[in-house]
């Protein structure tokens, strides 16, 4: 075997080869499959070639290598579970393939697989198996004796090392229909000699032994399945080969078929190593543990390191992490890593946009996406991780809470069972999550019940993974994953009952709000067709005629709807509220409350019906007020295009509101917009309103021409085949929208932003106001501003020094404050030194201190390890000032931590009898609980426990 090779000479060698065989080098495709609704990821080399197999696209070349970006997490293909559990299974992965077009077939793609990985590569011929089809009656196929005759004439390979297998291992389909065809693998028998010796390699193909792996399939795309075992031949013969890149980098560099001991991985998980807090983590091979502990700890950094790969190259091509779709898949699987790093290796900080850097730094050279958007990456991941931090501490405590009592009801007798429901009734605090799952239950008893039924079957109840999903944001994938390292199932059909019965719920708060089987029946007054909309022409339309009335009772009182053949009201769509106006019939004047739109009807809500049904109507629009939302929409649009400038091409609407007093807009980013951005944001809109810009209204376009100029669809509406397009400047704003818009920026005068903030993980928001309403909130502002300055003495100092040095006067008066009640805490702590007790030649010391945070108690404990000095342990416990929490700190002198006792295995223990956990540095650690009335007991436990440890 050749001389171990970076990985990037590995995939370096591989293109050269076949570059000088005359293959056309292509970079990767997207992560994300270009005009293929079958697909969520690229999860093949072939999938961006999948159109020439099939006929109907073409390349200028008829021959391509390329190392292609897959990504496995659903469907047929889905190696998640797997994923951290062995060495040679992830999500993201690189498949370097060969490709022939209507050009070469087997003959070629076997020789030169042989030539790159015997003459080139090194390895050893004798460790080599070559499997081929061994036909198929369902699909009407003969054994592929061609490939077989292939690789006896154009390879030395010994002939009883050329095997024939099922369907299910030679012949490649990437779906229920599509190109298809036989293929022939390639495995390594990676044993040592005297086990290949009693049990020859050909024993072990495809018997998913780790050591005899598969690590080429050269794949002879011949036909189209159609679905239901049908084949048709294509017109072409194509060659689709895919090498698992990070299976050949480990055989290449000799780890044993563990794809994580490569240098792929070696700087993200040296990375890992060094974001935990553990002490007694130094590298993924320098762990200070018990073996399981070692290999617990090797699993969630496997898990971690993979997911990374997987988030930052789906981020980079566009995917962000959503609730639905792929975004979705990738949001688990971040949270997936995050529990990983939060349980196992005590990380509890965001940790994972931190592992972006040394990702990059191995791959970006190939993969230039994760250089030019890694700090766009780190943003949204960051983002994403502390999201997801602040439920997911309370959400593990909480499934950490009841899995004992699913345990001790799986195991109980029927006697026992009693006892279990005894202690659960008197645990206050578990019973209170109970019934946050199950809000139906009724009684408390029927609770017990229904939580004991499933938990007799080793299952966590639907009720509880659905809470931790909807509450605490735990996708239901990793709910199983945690009851699956308890050795539990998961209740999935109530779960999925509860999810459908809360998008039943959600769809029918959706509904229109009107009791239906109260409404009138409409009257017909015309023929003729109705709500013909000429409002982007004129707001003022006389001699409509009116179509049809009818009264609807609600719970205010009569509800009056009209239809007009013709109207210039604009009914409230893509973010714009509905016009309001008048209506003169004859000598009445009937005024328009609202307009909305259903079921292709423009419906306008009047204070009441005319007398005269048959009359000509005027339609007369509120323009002083339609003014006013015009100015706020193209404001909208102006906004849009340069939140897009500032913060990036990755903002994209979420919801709007167009009203007259004011503007709403939510948009995907992954941060707070900081006040210079807001700024700048506002500079630019008011620079393109200065210009007086001329709207470009088309009312015409081709929906794919306009999409092809680089129109938005703002306000994401569905759109025909035609479409209105608004142009405020075209290398600024482009829009698809049916809204109302002014003739000039000009008109709009000035913008102006109110606020910003959250509404979602990864979903901003911002209002703003535009025109006169700016005008008047700036008069607010400024009219704040002198109130505030009328309350210093001088006005010779700007208002934000004064109020800065007030704001440092507090903060000092609040640092003296804590340094005196820290002063008076250590000085407590002589009561609990001179209470010291003997365990042999070892004191310890404990108590309980007043209310106090966990950063004072810790200051404490660091306080107290240096006044007891050597051979000493303390451990001091106290209840949040605001309660409902309880802190512990554990201290060990040096000279203990030499004999093998560490603080963080103490007070983990001690942890346990208040209801929650920790850990810290073998000197000083610290924990947290929420069961503050078990402190005592806790603290007075301290002694048993330490006796245990010293044995």
């Amino acid at each position: 075997m050749s001389q171990k090779k970076t990985s990037e000479q590995i995939r370096a060698e591989f293109l050269r080869f076949f570059e000088e065989r005359g293959h056309t080098v292509v970079p990767s495709a997207s992560l994300v499959p270009q005009n293929d609704p079958t697909l969520l990821f690229t999860n093949a080399g072939m999938n961006q070639f999948k159109d020439v197999f099939l006929g109907t696209g073409t390349r200028p070349y008829r021959r391509a290598v390329d190392t292609q970006k897959c990504l496995r997490v659903s469907g047929k293909h889905n190696d998640l579970e797997e994923v951290g559990y062995d060495t040679y299974h992830h999500t993201f992965f690189e498949m370097l393939g060969n490709w022939s077009f209507g050009d070469y077939f087997k003959k070629e793609a076997i020789r030169w697989a042989w030539e790159l990985l015997v003459d080139v590569w090194g390895l050893d011929p004798d460790r080599l198996y070559a499997t081929v089809h061994a036909g198929d009656d369902r699909l009407g196929l003969e054994p592929d004796e061609e490939a077989a005759a292939f690789w006896r004439s154009e390879t030395p390979i010994a002939h009883d090392h050329i095997l024939f297998g099922s369907s299910k291992d030679n012949f490649w389909m990437m779906g229920d229909t599509g190109p298809c065809g036989p293929c022939s693998e390639v495995h390594i028998d990676l044993r040592p000699d005297e086990e290949r010796a009693r049990i020859p390699g050909r024993e072990l193909v495809n018997r998913d032994d780790p050591r005899v792996m598969e690590i080429w399939n050269l794949v002879f795309i011949q036909y189209n399945a159609l679905g239901d075992d049908r084949l048709e031949p294509l017109k072409d013969r194509h060659v689709d080969t895919g090498m698992g890149f990070e299976r050949i980098v480990a055989v290449l560099q000799e780890t044993g078929g563990s794809t994580y001991d490569t240098d792929l991985f070696a700087p993200i998980l040296q990375a890992i190593a060094e974001a935990s807090p553990r002490a007694e983590i130094r590298g993924y091979h320098d762990i200070d543990a018990e073996p399981a502990e070692r290999e617990k700890v090797r699993v969630a950094m496997r898990v971690i390191a993979d997911h990374i790969r997987a988030i930052a190259f789906a981020i980079a091509d566009g995917v962000v992490p959503g609730n639905a779709g792929r975004g979705y898949v990738i949001r688990r699987i971040l949270r997936r890593a995050v529990r990983y790093g939060y349980q196992t290796l005590g990380l509890h900080e965001p940790f994972l946009y931190r592992l972006v850097a040394p990702l990059e730094a191995k791959m970006g050279d190939t993969f230039p996406e994760l250089a030019r958007e890694r700090a766009y990456i780190e943003r949204v991941i960051r983002a994403e991780e502390e999201s997801f931090l602040e439920t997911l501490g309370t959400g593990l405590a909480f499934f950490e809470r009841l899995t004992p009592y699913i345990h001790a009801f799986a195991t109980a007798s029927d006697g026992q069972a009693a006892s279990v429901r005894e202690r659960l009734e008197a645990d206050r605090a578990t019973l209170d999550l109970l019934q946050k799952a199950y809000v139906n239950a009724g009684s408390r008893d029927a609770l017990i019940e229904a939580f004991a039924a499933t938990a007799a079957a080793r299952r966590i109840p639907g009720e509880v993974a659905f809470l931790l999903h909807d509450t605490y944001g735990f996708p239901v994938d990793l709910t199983q994953l945690m009851a699956r390292e308890e050795r539990l199932g998961v209740d999935m059909q109530r779960y999925q009952e509860l999810m459908q019965e809360q998008k039943d719920r959600a769809r029918a708060a959706a509904a229109f709000k009107v009791d239906q089987s109260r409404a009138g029946e409409w009257e017909h007054v015309s023929d003729g067709e109705d709500s013909v909309f000429v409002g982007y022409d004129q707001s003022r339309l006389e001699g409509a005629r009116i179509r049809a009335v009818r009264t609807v009772e609600t719970e205010e009182g009569p509800q009056y709807e009209l239809l007009l053949d013709a109207t210039p009201f604009y009914a409230e769509s893509g973010g714009q509220v509905g016009d309001t106006g008048v209506l003169r019939v004859g000598d009445e004047e009937v005024r328009v409350l609202d307009t909305q739109k259903r079921a292709g009807h423009i419906i306008h809500y009047v204070d009441r019906l005319p007398r005269a049904l048959d009359a000509p109507v005027t339609a007369e629009v509120d323009v002083a007020r339609l003014a006013r939302i015009k100015k706020h929409h193209t404001a909208t649009h102006l906004m849009h295009a340069a939140l897009r400038e500032v913060l990036g091409p990755h903002v994209k609407q979420k919801g709007s509101l167009v009203a007259p007093d004011h503007l709403r807009f939510d948009f995907s980013h992954f941060e707070r917009v900081t006040p210079e951005e807001l700024r700048a944001v506002e500079r630019r809109v008011n620079e393109v309103i200065q210009r007086n810009v001329a709207k470009l209204e088309e009312r015409d376009v081709p929906l794919k021409e306009a999409l092809d100029r680089g129109a938005m669809a703002l306000f994401g509406e569905k759109y025909g085949d035609r479409v209105r397009v608004i142009t405020f400047d075209p290398d600024f704003s482009v829009e698809l929208c049916g809204g109302i818009h002014v003739d000039a920026t000009g008109e709009i005068g000035l913008f102006r932003f109110v606020s910003e903030g959250s509404v979602a993980a990864g979903v901003r928001r911002v209002e703003a106001v535009a025109g006169l309403d700016a005008l008047r909130y700036l008069d607010r502002e400024l009219d704040e501003l002198e109130r505030v300055r009328g309350q210093f003495k001088t006005l010779q100092r700007p208002a934000d020094e004064e109020v800065a040095d007030l704001i440092e006067e507090k903060k000092r008066l609040e640092k003296a404050l804590e340094e005196a009640k820290q002063a008076r805490l250590a000085a407590g702590l002589d009561a609990f030194i001179g209470q010291a007790r003997r365990l042999g030649d070892v004191r310890l010391v404990s108590g309980r201190v007043e209310p106090a945070d966990m950063s004072t108690l810790r200051a404490l404990g660091e306080t107290l390890r240096d006044r007891l000095g050597g051979g000493a342990v303390g451990v001091l416990g106290t209840v949040d000032p605001e309660g409902g929490k309880v802190y512990l700190v554990a201290t060990v002198s040096d000279d203990l931590v030499a004999r093998g006792l560490q603080a963080g295995k103490l007070v983990g223990a001690l942890a346990k009898r208040v209801g929650g956990g920790g850990g810290g540095r073998p000197t000083l650690a610290t924990a947290g609980g929420r069961n503050p009335e078990a402190l005592d007991e806790a603290l007075a436990a301290a002694e048993t426990v330490l006796r245990e440890m010293l044995g």
